[in-house]
């Protein structure tokens, strides 16, 4: 066996050692999954052909979207695409928004594993973006998200306005065995900053000792901060440090627990790399 046949045997068994989560669009009609894919790779092949980490994240993706033919009839369509044609394709994929964030986050995945974006590229994605209806905090998202999943270091801060605050809902002093408590996610406490949260509904508990009598001494309730974690989402700021947490009063009024950076649905083909439960 020659070294090329075996690092072809690799790339293989790559696609069916690490695959990816089941893609956004893998439950789609084949008419979404034919567009999708020839628009992608109609992208990728704007400067050339696809190098062999493209090649091999690509048929990642056919295998997580299962579409009607392998990906050479796409790379093939995509050569036959004309302004026609990429108008309807567009106008399909912004039928539906989330099939649109998905597509420009792989292309941006796919593109970045080569390295930056050219400013071609850019523009390329900021007009794809509007025409299919994404908002600037969406197009943050995938921005954000494609670059940590490649693990290129970049400043929380500059994404601040991909921030969703995780404010208070109710403030309540409870015993363990309160029916409120039932079907919540129950936490000892705040997350930490970088520390991944999934959507729920979230009970923070802080438990103390009730006292005025030789009864309530044995009774512990808990202070519990009620809220609803509209997302999954990287935690990027905690608020309520631990002398907010002393007071009983913090989260009646609504006042934030901290803050999140949200994965959208749209990405949950690459879920388990974002999230570190690849291998789990």
């Amino acid at each position: 066996m020659t070294p090329g046949n075996f690092d072809a045997l690799v790339s293989a068994a790559r696609v069916q050692l690490e695959p990816l989560d089941a893609h956004f669009i893998a439950g789609s009609d084949a008419a979404l999954k034919d567009d999708y894919l020839t628009l992608l790779a109609a992208l990728l092949l704007e400067n050339g052909a696809l190098t062999e980490a493209q090649l091999r994240l690509m048929m990642m993706l056919i295998a997580a979207i299962q579409p009607a033919f392998p990906l050479a009839h796409y790379l093939q369509q995509s050569a036959k695409l004309d302004g026609e044609g990429l108008a309807r394709i567009v106008r399909h994929l912004g039928q539906t928004k989330q099939a649109a964030q998905a597509l420009l986050f792989d292309f941006a995945v796919l593109q970045r594993i080569t390295g930056p974006l050219a400013p071609q590229q850019v523009e390329r994605l900021g007009w794809l973006a509007k025409i299919c209806g994404l908002t600037d905090k969406e197009i943050l998202l995938i921005n954000f998200w494609s670059l940590r999943l490649l693990g290129i270091k970049t400043s929380v801060e500059a994404f601040s306005g991909a921030v969703t605050v995780v404010k208070t809902a109710r403030v309540e002093q409870l015993f363990p065995s309160d029916t409120q408590l039932k079907g919540k996610i129950i936490r000892n406490g705040m997350p930490q900053k970088n520390q991944f949260v999934e959507q729920g509904s979230y009970v923070f508990k802080r438990t103390s000792t009730a006292s005025g009598s030789i009864i309530n001494a044995f009774l512990d309730y808990m202070l519990c901060r009620f809220a609803l974690v509209q997302a999954n989402g990287l935690v990027t700021r905690v608020v309520m440090d631990a002398s907010k947490d002393t007071n009983s009063e913090y989260g009646k009024k609504g006042e934030p627990l901290f803050e999140i950076i949200p994965l959208p649905a749209a990405f949950n083909a690459w879920h388990s790399f974002l999230t570190g439960t690849h291998h789990d």
